[in-house]
């Protein structure tokens, strides 16, 4: 006896059933709404197989893998294989199918252990060509949405297409910083496209802000308690696509990483998005603060097993260095204290141009824009070489739109 749950498209799921119903060997064990009930009933070990149709609410590439961590078997149910495969489900049946054939389907996938065969290509190969850099970092705010933005800036200015992503979910800022008059949940709408398998194929249809021609901006989310539209799996998949249309795409994300509750399922977990932003990234730049807190944090950070598997691709930056924190000279007595307690060195050094950063703040300008001899903005420059292979400059890259700053998509409107 072979026990099912079917979560399938609406359309389906009535065919489907009366299909089962003429099978001896099959019982129907529930016909769960949603991905929560289902996950709920494979965890408890209520099937064996679970039939599922590829536009079956809140199914995706982490659903499917959370239903296989539980022993539970999927088999698909639709026309489109390919849209399923790309989801982790090995094994269909098409809709045109009789109750004999999704019969010993259902046996197969409950009797078999699928392999995944060997990729052809190695791991991420598969992406565009754009560097995707991820901006985290320690508590104490060291001015992560700060750097990141100018960081795309300055990627602009040296003449690659950058795009910033701001994938915080506790407090998205980089619409405000940037100044942008009007604040739409752009992740969110992408989020959106790529669970209904509608993603923009390109710039012109992609939800998004115009700063320049060769700097643009995905806003996060309006109000914080928006989290669950980004799901681990879609903000990766949103991402690789970015990276197939940009030449740099630096992602804001908060500097929580571990779930607000232990007992709480980590599969609904709105700190998700930083722990798949940290794993898609081609480098990681850990920010910390300059002063006695902010590498006192950045110490124990190092220490984790969070920073063990992203340290071949990680990048240290110290901000807000000034010598009334730490000692004269500054830059000096911060590396040796991290030389001392963690035996690295870091990467950047940022200094605390408190005077720029006001001013560009309270116009929603670059740093650049604001002060472009500023000692700050050119160490940002600086470390944007160092994270990019050279380009040719484009002469249009540094010119800046006058008026205020406008979605760059006419979809943008409607991404609230």
């Amino acid at each position: 006896m072979t026990q099912v749950l079917l979560a399938v498209d609406f359309e389906f799921d009535l065919i489907l059933f009366e299909l089962l119903s003429e099978v001896d060997e099959v019982t129907i064990v529930a016909r769960p709404a949603d991905e929560v009930e289902l996950l709920a009933l494979c965890r408890t070990g209520s099937a064996d197989v679970v039939i599922v149709g590829q536009y079956f609410p809140g199914l995706d590439f982490d659903v499917i893998a959370a239903i296989g961590s539980t022993g539970t078997s999927v088999l698909g149910f639709g026309n489109d294989a390919e849209a399923l495969a790309a989801l982790g489900i090995d094994r269909t049946v098409p809709s045109t199918a009789d109750a004999s054939t999704v019969a010993q389907s259902l046996a197969d996938t409950r009797d078999s252990t699928v392999v995944p065969p060997r990729p052809s290509t190695p791991p991420g190969s598969g992406r565009g060509q754009g560097r995707i850099v991820t901006v985290w970092g320690t508590g104490s705010s060291p001015g992560r949405t700060l750097t990141a933005v100018n960081l795309g800036d300055h990627g602009a200015r040296q003449g690659h297409r950058s795009v910033i992503v701001d994938a915080d979910t506790v407090a998205a800022m980089v619409a405000t910083t940037l100044g942008l008059t009007e604040e739409s949940a752009h992740l969110a709408s992408l989020c959106r496209l790529e669970t209904e398998k509608t993603p923009p194929s390109d710039i012109s249809g992609l939800p998004h802000a115009t700063i320049r021609e060769d700097f643009h901006a995905v806003t996060g989310l309006t109000r914080p308690d928006r989290w669950p539209e980004v799901r681990a799996s879609v903000l990766t998949a949103v991402l690789a696509r970015l990276a197939k249309m940009f030449d740099f795409v630096i992602v804001d994300v908060s500097d929580r990483i571990d779930p607000d509750d232990d007992f709480a399922d980590p599969f609904y977990d709105r700190h998700c998005a930083t722990r798949a932003a940290l794993d898609a990234a081609d480098t990681v730049l850990v920010l910390a603060a300059g002063d006695p807190i902010g590498l006192q944090r950045l110490v124990k950070l190092l220490g984790t097993d969070r920073i063990e598997s992203i340290r071949s691709k990680m990048r240290i930056g110290i901000t807000k260095v000034r010598a009334g924190a730490v000692g004269h000279p500054a830059e000096a007595r911060i590396r040796e204290v991290l030389a001392r307690f963690v035996r690295t060195d870091p990467d950047f050094i940022f200094s605390d141009d408190r005077v720029t950063v006001d001013a560009a703040m309270l116009a929603g300008h670059t740093l650049h824009e604001a002060n472009p001899k500023s000692v700050l903005n050119q160490e940002i420059s600086a470390a944007v070489t160092e994270l990019l292979p050279a380009r040719k400059r484009s002469r249009k890259s540094g010119l800046r739109t006058s008026g205020p700053r406008t979605s760059g998509a006419g979809r943008a409107a409607k991404s609230l």
